[in-house]
C-alpha cells in the first residue's frame, strides 16, 4: 500500500503552521523552542532528511505523503495526546522521532511504503531486529530497558490512528505487555537510588565544599578576574598575561574549614583555567545539596532564579520553614511550568546563597536572573548548562575531586535523577542510622511537610515519598514478627504472641504483612533506636493522631512507652549510647545532676540489651 495523498489544500494548511519561534511545518529542520531549563537548541533538532540505504531521503518528492503522515504522527503527540497523557515537550518530540526515524528505516529497507502496512506480524519482526541491535556496555537491546521506546512508539501509532490518514488497522502491540516476544520485567525499570555508602560521602563532602571552600574560591576568582583585567588594560600580549596572572595569585592563600587543621586546600592555583575548574566544582556541589536534601528534579533546579528563597511559618507559629520558589515543568500543562515550593533546610538555602555569589557577575551583565547561566554552557555565550553535561561533570572531574569511593569495588554510576530518588528514600524511612549528620536536615524536611500550613504540589515526589514510607513500614513489620528476641514492652508482647518468631522472611510472613497493611489502621513509627507500634492513648511522647511527637520523643521517653519496641537490629545503638554515657561518669569534673542523669540512662541501656540477651539466651535452650 501507498500512503495517500494529501490534498493541495491540506498541504498548504500544514506549511503555514508554526512549529516554533523560527521553524515552519513544510522545514526539513524543526528546532524546536527550549522549554526546559537543562537543554539547549542544539538537543531539540528534528532533521526529516532521513536517508536511506539506495541512497534518497525522506524529503524526495517520492516519500512526501508517507513524510506528511509521519509528521502529522509525531506533532499530534504534542497538541492532541492520546486520552490521560501529557503534552509532548521538546525533548520527548525528540526521542520519538528518533525511534520513529529507526522504524521508517527498518519499513523501507522492507518494501513498505505507509505506517498502514504495518500489522502485528511486521510489528513483532521489527522488534526481534531492534532487539539484536547493540546496546550499552556491549550488551543487546534485548538486555536492557531501551526497546520499551520502540514498543511506545508502535502502540502510539495506533492510538493516534484519528490523526493520521494512513494509520495501522489493527493495535500493533499488546496494551500491557508491549510484545509478545517481551520477557516478564523487561517493560519497565525503576531507577536507581544513591546506595548509602555513596550518598553520605557524596552529600557530605557537597556541604563540605559550599562552606568555607565556596567564599576562598568566590573570592579567589575575584582576585582572577582583577588580575586579568589590569593585564588587558596594560596591554600586555599573552604571555605577559599569564605572568602577571601568576604574580597576582601566588599569594592566596586558602582558609581552613572548622573542626579541621589544614587549609581546605594547599596547592597553589595560578591560572584562570584552574580557578574556573574550581568554579564549576562548586556549581556541582550545589547542584548536589539541592536535588539530595530537596528532591527537585534537574530542570527545576536548573530553572531556579535569584531571590528563591521564601520562609513561612509553621502553622502553630513554632518555628519557620524556608522553602525554595521554583517551577514544576515534567507535569505542567503550559510551558513556562507550574509554580512550587519546595521545603529547604539550612544546607539548601546556603546553596542558593553560593549560586546567587556565583552567577552575579554574569547575571548583572545578561540582566537576567537564573541562578546557573554559565559561560561555560554556551559556545561565545551565556546559557543554562545542560542537565546530560551536568551528570557528566558529576560522575568524571567531581568524583575525582571529592575522591567519591567505589561501590562493591566499582565507580557507581551517577544521574540527575538519583537525588530526587534518593531524597524520596531518605525521607519516607524513619530509620536513618547511618546518615550521620545529615538526619537531622531530613528530620527537618519531614517536619515541614507534615505541618498542617505545608501545601504541595510535587504529587510525582510525593509518590515516591509514599512508596518508600511503605517499604519502610513493610520492613520494620516484617523484622518485628520474625526476630527471635524482642525488648520493650510492646516488642515484648508481639514476639511471645507472633506465629514467625524466629523464621526467616518467607512468603507466609509477607502475606501476613500485606493483610495488617491492608486491613488495620496499624502505624508504626520507626527512629534509630526502636520501633513504635503507635497509640496515641499510651504514648509516653504526647504524640497526636498523627503520630509520634518528635520534639520530646527520646531514647529514655521511648524506653518507658508501652509502645516501644527493640529487636537485635537496634543493638548497636544501645551499645553505644551505654558507652557514651560510661565514659561521662569516669569524667572526673561531671557534676552532680549529670552523673545521676548518667547512670539512669546507663540504667536504660542495661535493662533494653538485657531483655535482647536474654531472649536470645532462652532461644538457645
Amino acid at each position: 500500500m501507498v500512503a495517500q495523498p494529501v490534498n493541495a489544500e491540506q498541504r498548504i494548511r500544514n506549511q503555514e503552521i508554526r512549529i516554533s519561534t523560527i521553524s515552519m511545518w513544510s522545514d526539513r529542520i524543526w528546532q524546536l523552542d527550549v522549554d526546559v531549563p537543562g537543554t539547549t537548541p542544539a538537543d531539540l533538532v528534528i532533521d526529516w532528511g532521513i536517508a536511506f540505504v539506495d541512497g534518497s531521503r525522506f524529503t524526495d518528492e517520492g516519500w512526501s505523503a508517507w513524510r506528511e503522515a509521519a509528521r502529522r504522527f509525531l506533532w499530534s503527540l504534542r497538541v492532541t495526546p492520546p486520552p490521560g497523557r501529557r503534552r509532548a515537550r521538546g525533548a520527548t518530540l525528540v526521542r520519538r522521532f528518533q525511534t520513529l526515524r529507526i522504524l521508517i528505516r527498518w519499513m523501507v529497507a522492507e518494501g513498505y511504503r505507509c505506517f498502514a502496512d504495518l500489522d502485528r506480524d511486521a510489528a513483532h519482526r521489527f522488534l526481534g531486529v531492534v532487539y539484536q541491535r547493540p546496546g550499552r556496555g556491549g550488551r543487546l537491546l534485548s538486555e536492557t530497558v531501551t526497546p520499551v521506546g520502540y514498543i511506545r512508539i508502535l502502540d502510539l501509532l495506533y492510538l493516534q490512528r484519528d490523526w493520521l490518514p494512513d494509520a495501522p488497522a489493527e493495535p500493533l502491540v499488546d496494551p500491557i505487555t508491549g510484545s509478545r516476544s517481551l520477557r516478564p520485567g523487561q517493560l519497565s525499570k525503576s531507577m536507581p537510588y544513591t546506595p548509602d555508602a555513596i550518598a553520605v560521602p557524596l552529600i557530605s563532602a557537597a556541604l563540605r565544599l559550599i562552606g568555607t571552600p565556596a567564599n576562598d574560591i568566590i573570592a579567589l576568582r575575584e582576585q582572577a578576574e582583577d588580575a586579568h583585567g589590569q593585564a588587558l588594560s596594560s596591554g600586555f600580549g599573552y604571555k605577559a598575561r599569564q605572568s602577571h596572572m601568576r604574580a597576582c595569585l601566588d599569594s592566596f592563600r586558602f582558609a581552613t574549614v572548622p573542626g579541621e587543621v589544614p587549609p581546605w586546600r594547599t596547592e597553589p592555583v595560578l591560572t584562570m583555567k584552574l580557578v574556573q575548574f574550581l568554579v564549576t566544582r562548586i556549581y556541582d556541589a550545589c547542584f548536589v545539596v539541592i536535588a539530595y536534601l530537596v528532591g527537585a528534579r534537574a530542570s527545576e533546579i536548573l530553572g531556579l532564579r535569584a531571590g528563591c528563597i521564601e520562609r513561612h511559618a509553621a502553622a502553630d507559629g513554632t518555628e519557620t520553614f524556608a522553602y525554595l520558589s521554583g517551577r514544576i515543568y515534567k507535569t505542567a500543562v503550559g510551558t513556562d511550568g507550574t509554580p512550587h515550593r519546595w521545603v529547604a533546610p539550612d544546607p539548601v538555602v546556603r546553596a542558593v546563597t553560593v549560586l546567587e555569589r556565583l552567577s552575579a557577575p554574569i547575571r548583572q551583565r545578561m540582566g537576567r536572573e537564573e541562578l546557573w547561566l554559565s559561560a561555560m554552557a554556551g559556545r561565545g555565550g551565556m546559557a543554562i548548562p545542560r542537565s546530560s553535561g551536568l551528570a557528566g561533570r558529576l560522575n568524571g572531574p567531581f568524583a575525582s575531586f571529592i575522591n567519591l569511593p567505589l561501590y562493591n569495588g566499582r565507580s557507581w554510576h551517577l544521574t540527575t535523577h538519583q537525588g530526587r530518588k534518593t531524597f524520596a528514600r531518605f525521607v519516607g524511612r524513619r530509620d536513618r542510622t547511618g546518615l550521620d549528620a545529615l538526619a537531622s536536615h531530613f528530620g527537618h524536611v519531614t517536619r515541614a511537610m507534615t505541618d498542617k500550613g505545608y501545601v504541595g504540589t510535587d504529587f510525582d515526589l510525593t509518590d515516591l515519598i509514599d512508596a518508600e514510607t511503605s517499604n519502610d513500614t513493610r520492613t520494620a513489620l516484617e523484622d518485628l514478627l520474625t526476630t527471635a528476641t524482642a525488648a520493650g514492652s510492646a516488642g515484648r508482647v508481639i514476639s511471645a504472641h507472633s506465629r514467625f518468631r524466629g523464621r526467616t522472611r518467607d512468603g507466609d510472613a509477607a502475606d501476613y504483612v500485606d493483610f495488617i497493611l491492608r486491613e488495620t489502621d496499624m502505624r508504626l513509627g520507626h527512629c534509630d533506636w526502636g520501633y513504635c507500634v503507635y497509640r496515641r492513648e499510651s504514648a509516653s511522647c504526647l504524640g497526636d493522631d498523627r503520630g509520634p511527637n518528635p520534639v520530646i520523643r527520646t531514647q529514655s521517653i521511648c524506653a518507658t512507652c508501652s509502645n516501644f519496641a527493640v529487636t537485635q537490629k537496634h543493638r548497636p545503638v544501645w551499645e553505644e549510647r551505654r558507652k557514651q554515657n560510661a565514659r561521662l561518669l569516669a569524667h572526673p569534673m561531671l557534676d552532680d545532676d549529670s552523673r545521676a542523669l548518667a547512670k539512669v540512662r546507663i540504667d536504660e541501656c542495661d535493662r533494653i540489651l538485657g531483655e535482647l540477651q536474654q531472649g536470645r539466651e532462652n532461644d538457645d535452650e
